[in-house]
Parts: C-alpha cells; structure tokens; sequence
C-alpha cells in the first residue's frame, strides 16, 4: 500500500513539471534530427545491402547460364576446347571462388520405382580444388547452378563467387551513413543552441524584470539586441513600465495636492481613499494586461517559428509515405513478387515504417492544429465592457448555439433555468469573450454526455445553464450529467494543454482561456463533478449598482 501511494505521489509530480520554452524547442530540434537520422542511418542502408546482395546474385547466376551455354555448344559441336574456353569466361573474375562442370547421371534402384540424381565433378578451377557437389550460399559466398543437356552428357555448371566487395560495400555504406547522421546530428545542435539562446535568454531576463515591476520596482529596464518580435516586446516593456513610472508619480502627487486640499472634510477625504484604492486596482489591472500582451507577442512570435518545421515534417511524412507506396508497388512486380524472403522480410518491414510515419504526420497535424489555435486566440480582443441583462445574453447566446449544433447532438435537450434578476444591479461584460466562455462550457458538456451515451443506451441525457443572483455576484452554472471526470484531471483541468479529450479533438486551451477570461471580469470559475452522475461549471461574476439619474 505504501508502494502504491509512493508511486502516486511520484506520477503527480512528474505530470506538474513545467517544460520551459528552451527545452520545448531542444525537443521539437531533437525529435526532427533523430527522426532523419534513424531515416538515414538504418532505413537507407539496409535497402542499399539488399539491392547489392540481388545484383551480386543475379551477376553470378547471369556468368553461370553464360558458361553453361558455352559449354552445351561446345558438347553439341562435339569441340572439347570449346569447353575449356566457355570455362575460361569467368577465369579472370577477381571473385571467383571456383567453377565446375558437374555430370548429372540418374541412377535406379533394382527395382526400378525409385532414382536419385548423381552428380560428378567432370572439371574444375582451380583444378586442385575439392569441390562439394552440394554447395549452397552462405554469407561469405554465393553459389549458383546453370543446367545444360546434350546429346553427349547431361550437367550443370557450378559456380561460386566471393562476396567480400559486398562486405566492403556494407562497410562503407555504414561509414557514410554514420558520418551523415553525426553532420545532421551536429547541425541539429548548432541550429537548437541558436534558437534556445536567442528565445530563452531575452524571455528569462522579460520574466525577472516583469516579476519585479509586479512588486512594484519600476526601476527595471531590458536591454536586447535583437530586431525580431522579441526586441519589439523588450521595447514594448521598457515603455509600458515607463508609462507606468510616470502614471505612479502623477498619481502620488495628486493624491498628495487632493490631501493637502480636502484635510478638513471627512466625508471628501473617504472619497479620495475610494478613488486611490480604486486607481491601484486599475493600475494592477493594467500591469496584469500588459503583462498578458507581451507574453501574447512573444507566444505568437514563437507560433509563427513553429509552424515552418512542423510544415516541413507533414510534408516529409507525405512523401516518405509516397516513397514507400512506390517500393510496396516494385515488390509486389517480378521479379520480387515470387520472392517469399523478400515477400516475408521486406513487406512487413515498410508497413510498419509505413504506419510510423503515418503515426508522425498524424501527430504533426494535430501539433498544427494546436498552434493555429494558439495563433487565433492570440488575436487582439476587446477591451470594451457592455452592461447587459445577463439572463436575455444567455437566452440569445443559447439560441444561437442551438442554430449552430452539430446534427448529431440534436436529441440532447438545452434548456435555460433564469432567476430574476435585482432591478437595482447590472452586470458588465466583454460579450464576445463571455460569449467564447459559454461556447466552451457547452461543446465540453455536449462531448461528455455523447460519450456516457454511447455506453449506456438508457441515459436520459441533461444539459441545463441555471442563473442565479445574490447580494454582490450573478453565479451561473452549466450541469450535464455526462461521464465526468477523476479527481487527477479535475487538478489540472484548467492547466494549458491539458484535455480529457483524444488528441485529435482537444487542444488543452478552451478551459485555460475560459478560466482567463472570467478573471478579466474580475471574477472565478469552478467546477465540481462526480463521474458518471452530474458535473456542475460555476462561474460568479460581479454585479454593479444601476447609476441614480438626478
């Protein structure tokens, strides 16, 4: 028991460890080099051996058809120095191992029903060699036989070449592929240490003077040399903490004046403090928004960069998948269509590289998704709040989203429960942001409960958006009675890039961006669930009393 829950605590903190955007890139640089190299160093060769070692074969099988054709026209002719002569073809070969001319007699038993084919070495080179009738191909050596029939004799030619350049020739493919495999390696290096370098260094030091400027040191500066959108966001920074130097000093010496003017009225001097705590909670936002903005920039400069190699890695998935449908299509032709080790070895071996690489451009296409969805919630949005009824804004956001449902969830009933809401209280909202936020809560729910459905065929499914108000906040909840989730995942759930959805349908953000935007509206999302029973989203959001006409 003790095992397991030592194990459970060590899983927890290996699924809250922060990748840092050096080693995020160091990844991704990696993963695309060791992907080549595999490419190179294994694949490659082993085609190249394969394609030496059958062209090695069929040069051997083509000498000894040639000598034994030489040799059946030099029988039929009856001209025994043609013999030698058709056995001289292949003297010079510098891997001939030894040529035969071998007698095939066939010998019956007494009987008659049975015979065995008996072979007789007639002549050799080298001519002091023993040579096994029965020779075969081994990995040192290949043995080809090339029958003939005269009038004379009946034979075959047998014929064994060394196979040592074929050794040199895997040796020096391995070299080379090595040697490219360590120049694409240390390219790979070079190119990550460069882009670690110039990303992570000047976000560090962005990170260290934002977090000061956060505790309220407007003293910090960054300094960056780079021309990119990088540089842009340390000028962008060095200004906004500027602004906010010269806003605080203003501000101090206004409050000052205002002080010094209204000492001998309480009910003034109440004010101001209202107005001054009001004026730190506007300046904190601001710090806040800016601090948002420059991560935005930074985050979508690092989207662009991001989106060139995982281009590149589809595409190279696509064609690699192209290249290997054109050798499936060569083997399936003669002369490798009849070959069963090839048939048995080869086959298997490029559908399981076929399906790897489907695997990497699968995955490649759903990293793809994810950063052009990072790219559209980059995009700049609305800074306006609007005062609205909130039970009309859902109403209207519900319909709209019913227009917009997915035929397949059509038989999942979405119904608006409305408290009145206090005739003397508003609520001000940032409607396309709210708007993403309900969206969001919604498809979540939608997903849930499809999948309970299709387990349980009995499930009456609910979806219910219920408002609420109390003295100083609205709370809205979205229930369903989907498959809800575990206690782990409810922990993370609002953590970026973490989803309970497959790969190809979630991209980990909806929540994150959901949890953002309700904090921009200065309020709080929460969510309580039982799994396969009822999970409730809550948001509280605050209400402002209706301005007093005079």
């Amino acid at each position: 028991m003790n095992n397991y829950v030592s194990w459970s605590r060590l899983l927890r903190r290996i699924r809250r460890i922060r990748l840092t955007v050096k080693t995020k890139i160091w990844l991704a640089v990696t993963s695309i080099v060791l992907l080549f190299s595999f490419f190179v160093l294994f694949y490659l060769p082993a085609i190249q051996e394969r394609y030496l070692l059958s062209n090695f074969n069929k040069e051997v099988q083509n000498h000894a058809n040639t000598v034994a054709l030489g040799v059946k026209i030099a029988m039929t002719e009856q001209n025994f120095q043609g013999v030698q002569t058709a056995l001289d073809f292949v003297k010079k070969d510098p891997l001939l191992d030894f040529v035969s001319l071998l007698q095939t007699d066939t010998v019956w038993d007494q009987a008659h029903a049975t015979y065995q084919v008996k072979r007789t070495v007639f002549r050799t080179y080298p001519e002091q060699l023993k040579v096994d009738v029965n020779a075969v191909s081994n990995d040192s050596t290949v043995v080809k036989r090339a029958p003939f029939s005269t009038a004379m004799m009946n034979g075959e030619i047998l014929l064994a070449s060394s196979t040592r350049e074929i050794v040199q020739s895997k040796r020096q493919i391995r070299v080379t592929s090595l040697f490219f495999s360590f120049v694409v390696f240390s390219i790979g290096i070079v190119i990550g240490f460069g882009l670690a370098r110039s990303i992570s260094v000047p976000v560090l030091k962005l990170r260290d003077a934002a977090t000061k400027v956060g505790r309220g040191d407007l003293t910090q500066r960054v300094t960056s040399e780079s021309r990119d959108e990088i540089g842009e966001l340390g000028i962008a920074f060095n200004k906004m903490v500027t602004d906010l130097a010269t806003a605080r000093q203003q501000l101090e010496d206004r409050t000052s004046e205002l002080i010094l003017e209204k000492k001998k009225s309480d009910d003034l001097l109440d004010g101001l403090k209202k107005t001054l705590f009001d004026l730190k909670e506007t300046q904190e936002q601001l710090i806040r928004q800016e601090k948002l903005a420059s991560i935005g920039q930074l985050t979508k400069g690092l989207v662009d960069r991001l989106l060139n190699p995982l281009s590149y890695v589809s595409n190279f998935a696509a064609v690699s998948n192209e290249l290997l449908e054109e050798s499936k299509e060569l083997l399936a032709a003669d002369p490798y269509a009849t070959d069963t080790r090839v048939q048995a070895e080869l086959v298997p071996l490029l559908t399981m590289i076929e399906n790897n690489t489907e695997k990497i451009k699968e995955h490649s296409f759903s990293l793809t998704r994810i950063v052009r969805s990072m790219d559209k919630l980059l995009q700049v949005k609305s800074d306006q709040f609007v005062e609205v009824d909130i039970n009309s804004f859902i109403e209207n956001q519900l319909a709209l989203y019913r227009n917009e449902l997915d035929p397949g969830y059509s038989y999942v009933p979405l119904q608006l429960v409305a408290a009145p809401a206090p005739p003397n209280y508003l609520v001000k909202l940032l409607p396309a942001e709210m708007s993403t936020v309900l969206f969001s809560l919604l498809n979540n729910a939608l997903y849930s409960l499809h999948e309970r459905a299709l387990k349980d065929q009995h499930l009456q499914p609910l979806l219910l958006v219920e408002t609420s108000f109390h003295d100083e906040f609205v709370e809205i909840k979205v229930q369903d009675n989907g498959k809800g989730m575990s206690q782990v995942e409810k922990e993370q759930l609002f953590s970026p890039f973490f989803t309970t959805k497959p790969t190809s349908k979630g991209t980990g953000l909806g929540l994150f961006i959901s949890q953002d935007i309700v904090r921009t509206h200065r309020g709080s999302i929460s969510v309580e669930t039982e799994p396969n029973v009822l999970t409730t989203f809550t948001i509280l959001l605050p209400l402002f009393p209706v301005p007093q006409v005079a």
